[in-house]
């Protein structure tokens, strides 16, 4: 049997006529690479494979609990998988291997087991199919590095972009998401730049998307608050979404502004990631604050004990006093003495004498608009690195 000079979906359609059963090939993530044509129904499960072209979650669950996955991946031989279930037909399994990486799958709907024939077909299909995989891997690899650098001249913004725009298909009015881990150092859970692509392609969105380290950028050709509105969705079906954050930036007219709107989701993205709230989506304006708060770190640590916030704390520290904490609840709650006292579980005169320590011993005038100001932020950054 000679397949070499056929793509896969033809290896899959001449292995099915061989054996006499439908057959799909699969990557070792169950994303579906060819499948033959003839009796596609012949069970629910195939049409649910072949319609998304990725094994669906449930079937996938019910064959790793099974062990069907740790069986395949370290065995050699064709497998003969019964889940016992009417609306799947046992399948006959062989793993594809590059080398002891394995890299993919041959599956094959079969009502009884496979007789020595087919197994004996299955088994010299391996290779040939391994051979597929590889090139198929080269050629994407290729294109996902063309992309990759397209759109990072893209969101790079200025006259390359432009070009890299065309190149790619997005252009007119556009807007940059970035989605990153949740906790910073942590992977991507695998799959989520694929999952996110065919998300997009089938709404029809004209979009790019490319992964670069632990943050996947997307040029989105919509509103932000369209694109805002994708990201929910999107984190709403993934299966991981709640181990993500996507930070929207803000829509912009041309491709060669497009730094501007990735310069807003990278903000974002980093604010976002220190609240350390999963499967959610931000934007500049919903995370300003935070923001701001971040970009004035390295001036609130350059400054060390000079900020009005040091004051207090030392304060605090040297008298156990409780000056940060009436500070907080005083700013927090617009200046309301009795609010801010029945947050603290204090008498209102109680707060006003604590006030007037502030400035009295700390020189931190709490009725000033600069000196609130300074502090909001302070607090804020103080915050957002608590978390």
């Amino acid at each position: 049997m000679d397949l070499r000079g056929e793509d896969l979906f033809a290896v899959a359609e001449s292995l099915a006529e061989l054996i006499g059963a439908p057959v799909t090939i699969e990557d070792e993530n169950s994303t579906v690479l060819a499948y033959s044509t003839g009796e596609q129904s012949v069970d629910e499960a195939r049409v649910d494979t072949i319609l998304r072209r990725q094994v669906p979650d449930r079937l996938r669950q019910l064959l790793t609990e099974a062990g069907v996955f740790e069986r395949l991946y370290h065995d050699t031989d064709v497998l003969y998988v019964d889940l016992h279930l009417p609306e799947v037909l046992p399948r006959a399994a062989i793993a594809v291997r590059d080398g002891d990486r394995p890299i993919g799958s041959i599956w094959a709907a079969m009502k009884s087991a496979p007789t020595a024939m087919q197994e004996s077909i299955l088994r010299s299909a391996v290779p040939v199919v391994a051979e597929h995989i590889a090139a198929e891997r080269d050629r994407g690899d290729l294109t996902r590095r063309l992309q990759a650098d397209r759109v990072r001249a893209l969101i790079n913004g200025g006259e390359p972009a432009s070009r890299a725009a065309g190149a790619l298909g997005v252009e007119g009015r556009l807007t940059v998401a970035a989605a990153a881990p949740l906790v910073v150092g942590r992977s991507l859970p695998s799959g989520v730049l694929s999952a996110l692509t065919l998300y997009l392609e089938a709404l029809a969105v004209d979009s790019v998307a490319a992964q670069f380290d632990d943050v996947i950028y997307v040029v989105i050709g919509a509103s932000e608050s369209d694109v805002r509105r994708l990201a929910e969705d999107f984190l709403g079906r993934a299966r991981s979404g709640s181990e993500f954050v996507v930070a929207v930036g803000r829509e912009v007219n041309t491709a060669s502004q497009a730094h501007l709107s990735k310069g807003d989701a990278d903000w974002v993205l980093t604010a976002l990631q220190h609240a350390r709230a999963g499967g959610v989506v931000g934007t500049m304006k919903e995370n300003l604050a935070s923001v701001l708060a971040l970009r004035a770190a390295d001036i609130f640590d350059g400054l060390g004990v000079l900020t009005p916030l040091a004051a207090l704390a030392r304060h605090d520290e040297q008298h156990g006093t409780d000056l940060v904490a009436t500070a907080r609840a005083f700013l927090s709650r617009g200046g309301d003495v009795s609010a801010s006292a029945a947050a603290l579980h204090v008498h209102p005169n109680t707060l006003r004498n604590r006030l007037r320590r502030c400035t009295d011993s700390c020189g931190v005038d709490l009725t000033d608009a600069d000196t609130r100001l300074i502090l909001m932020l302070h607090l804020k950054l103080v915050g957002l690195r608590d978390h």
